[in-house]
């Protein structure tokens, strides 16, 4: 029996002709900022058809989030860039996704980088810095970029969707379905949806959309939908089955928290002022009007999050404020007075918003049926001063959308990976509110006045004053967190941690995570720099797969000579037909993706006869501690040779083991015995799922590792 949700519809601008749309596609996407755009990228990347619609006439034109953290700048070198012909030598007239540099270079090429934060207080009439820290402290977080990327939210959406349009052209004639420039079909306005697999098995999910300006209604069906359409999703409430609530919506799923009564403005213009730390990111306190945080941004502009803290104070001292109907001028007027006694002058106004402050999370992702999911904003809320919500959004998207992947090539049971989606990010969203939450209150902190502040400090902070000291060492301690680095996962059939069942019922022990290991499953892949041998260039391990639906084992051999029995072994194991390799193999003529990923340049003719057929969903490196020069690709068995563009010696110096020199220092972050060696199987998102012995033991370890969530053609 079919479950009918439905929605209604936003209202919008009036749009030209309406975009052609089909019956039927592999997904439909909801919502075109950046976590819609991360989905609509990476399925696109899967080889599946996309319907994506916006209730917006055009891309944001200005303003909205602004800054990509380290974690997500590892992720968008990942993603990386396709051409829009692939023809060797081939250079594309219509200037595609950067010239198929990809979307990190684009980005980094337009926004500002951050690298330093100054805290700044007026205890008496001046403003001083009172510390200075780094944006990304390398001493604690090891990452290429460590920085926060500056640059406005369209910014982002066009890079995206110039991406999306280099890759809908890699797709197959059945796939690539008409619309406009980038993929996203605008405007249009979400009206209903419902799951009923008895009518139609293949595509179970029913939309309808409106157009905005014919108001003509358009029935879709789909694989899946992704709900990416906000805090005041619409897809969220058709799910929830709710009526209007207190501002969100209610029913069956609710956004649990709660609101604050702390407003404050948000505004990205060009200033001009004796402030002289006006070029850095600063975090600034008042001694009485309240707080403002100063950020660069592109293109000369400057975004300026003012507290509207009014005047008046309630009798026990504490501040009151201005509503979300506060005005463009009385957020200036706020600004200049908590920067006095600089001056500030205010020009060109680009965006002006009002937001308040508050802490919700949706009580589910998804219904049960698994089939309509939300992402991004429409599952949790929160304050936008400590640049998380885009980042998180996006990869939200990026978490899911290889499960599916994995799920619809038949590589993985539906019931079985789909909710590890939920578990792992709802995991991310709770540490992120309650970060969120203790960050606004004391940048919030609504300062009561003078007298109180100077002679009762106690009494002060009990009535919600500022205190900055705090205020610094919650932002230096948590930056683990906010640089992405340390959105970890717990325990589960994706991540062998030590507490994983699979780990504790493993007949051997050690075997996971073998002594001496420092990588832990459920974290990204720690940034290495090894030599790649077939060209001797400096490459970075954790960006020599780019984004294509694939594990990467990792075979670290360590010492040459040592590991030649123990690579014999592996290739006997890896080519038998009980291998994880060939047990979890897709039908034939199924990819992992549109694009290899590998780096592979085919140029190679093997002469040797294949003791092994290739699985795209697998993909091995291979990494030497021994020097490149001492040893021969040609000398490797056939399973890992095949991989020759992804074969290593691990001889670049790294500033985090100086003392390793160029001996094997990868090895050496990443806890490896170079007289005995590790696999470390890494999941399509850069996680580490499984890290084991070099051994058959280990062999054994992974293969009961992938069987516990991957399937294969029947």
């Amino acid at each position: 029996m079919a479950t009918i949700i439905e929605a209604a519809p936003k209202t919008a601008d009036a749009a030209p002709a309406v975009p052609e749309i089909g019956d039927e596609y592999d997904m439909i996407i909801v919502g075109a900022g950046p976590a819609g755009l991360m989905a609509a990228t990476c399925l696109t990347t899967y080889g599946f058809s996309v319907l994506h619609i916006d209730d917006r006439p055009e891309p944001t034109t200005a303003g909205r989030a602004d800054g990509i953290q380290p974690r997500t700048i590892e992720v968008l070198r990942n993603i990386g860039g396709v051409k829009l012909d692939n023809s060797p030598g081939f250079l594309a007239s219509g200037k595609p996704a950067f010239g198929g540099a990809g979307l990190a270079k684009r980005m980094i090429s337009q926004g500002v980088r951050v690298y330093e934060v100054a805290f700044c207080k007026s205890p008496f009439a001046e403003i001083e810095v009172t510390s200075r820290a780094p944006s990304c402290p390398t001493d604690i977080i090891d990452v290429q970029d460590p920085y926060t990327l500056l640059l406005h939210q369209g910014m982002i959406e066009h890079s995206f969707l110039d991406e999306i349009e280099a890759r809908r052209r890699r797709l197959p004639a059945d796939k690539l379905k008409p619309a406009p420039l980038g993929g996203v079909t605008r405007p249009f306005l979400f009206e209903t949806c419902s799951h009923d697999p008895s009518t139609n098995a293949t595509y179970p999910v029913s939309a309808t959309f409106a157009h905005a300006e014919t108001k003509k209604n358009h029935v879709v069906r789909a694989k899946y939908l992704l709900g990416c359409d906000g805090a005041k999703s619409l897809v969220r409430r058709a799910m929830a089955g709710g009526a209007v609530g207190d501002g969100e919506w209610s029913g069956s799923i609710r956004m649990l928290g709660e609101a604050s009564d702390i407003v404050w403005g948000v505004m990205d213009v060009v200033v001009k002022t004796n402030f002289p730390d006006i070029m850095s990111k600063c975090l600034i306190h008042s001694k009485d009007a309240g707080s403002i945080m100063v950020i660069p941004r592109e293109n000369g502009l400057c975004r300026l999050y003012v507290q509207l803290k009014a005047e008046e104070t309630e009798k026990d001292g504490a501040a009151t404020h201005y509503g979300r109907d506060a005005t463009q001028e009385i957020c200036i007027m706020r600004a200049k007075k908590i920067l006095e006694p600089f001056e500030l002058e205010i020009g060109y106004v680009d965006w002006f918003s009002v937001y308040q402050i508050g802490q919700r999370i949706s009580s589910h992702y998804m219904m049960e049926d698994q089939r309509i999911i939300l992402g991004g904003d429409a599952t949790h809320t929160h304050s936008p001063k400590a640049g998380q919500g885009m980042n998180i959004s996006m990869l939200d998207m990026y978490s899911l959308c290889w499960k599916i992947n994995l799920v619809e090539k038949s590589m993985a049971d539906h019931s079985v990976l789909i909710p590890t989606y939920e578990t792992e990010r709802r995991g991310i969203a709770e540490a992120l509110l309650k970060f969120d939450t203790e960050y606004s209150k004391l940048f919030s902190g609504r300062s009561p006045d003078a007298t109180q502040l100077t002679s009762d400090v106690t009494k002060a902070k009990s009535v919600g004053a500022v205190d900055a000291q705090r205020f610094i060492d919650a932002f230096k301690s948590n930056a683990f967190f906010t640089s992405g680095c340390g959105a970890v996962y717990g325990a589960n059939i994706l991540n062998a941690l030590p507490d994983a069942e699979l780990v504790k019922s493993f007949a051997k022990k050690n075997v996971f995570n073998p002594a001496g290991n420092k990588l832990i499953a459920g974290q990204r892949l720690l940034p290495g720099l090894v030599t790649r041998a077939v060209d001797a260039n400096r490459v970075r391990l954790q960006q020599e797969i780019k984004m294509n639906g694939a594990f990467r084992i990792h075979v670290f051999a360590g010492d040459y000579q040592t590991s030649k029995p123990a690579l014999a072994a592996f290739e006997k194991f890896i080519t038998a037909p009980t291998s994880f390799h060939n047990v979890h193999r897709p039908a034939a003529g199924v990819s992992s993706s549109i694009v290899d990923g590998t780096g592979s340049t085919g140029r190679h003719l093997e002469t040797a006869k294949p003791t092994i057929e290739r699985n795209p969903f697998f993909t091995y490196l291979t990494v030497f501690s021994t020097k490149h020069t001492e040893w021969e690709i040609e000398d490797l068995p056939y399973s890992l040779r095949s991989y020759r563009d992804n074969v290593y010696s691990d001889d670049c110096f790294d500033q985090r083991v100086a003392a390793q020199g160029t001996n094997a220092p990868v090895h050496f972050k990443y806890g490896v015995d170079t007289k005995v060696g590790s696999i470390i199987a890494v999941r399509p998102d850069g996680y580490v799922g499984a890290v084991v012995e070099l051994s058959t033991d280990g062999f054994e370890a992974l293969n009961q590792y992938f069987a516990g969530f991957l399937t294969g053609a029947k």
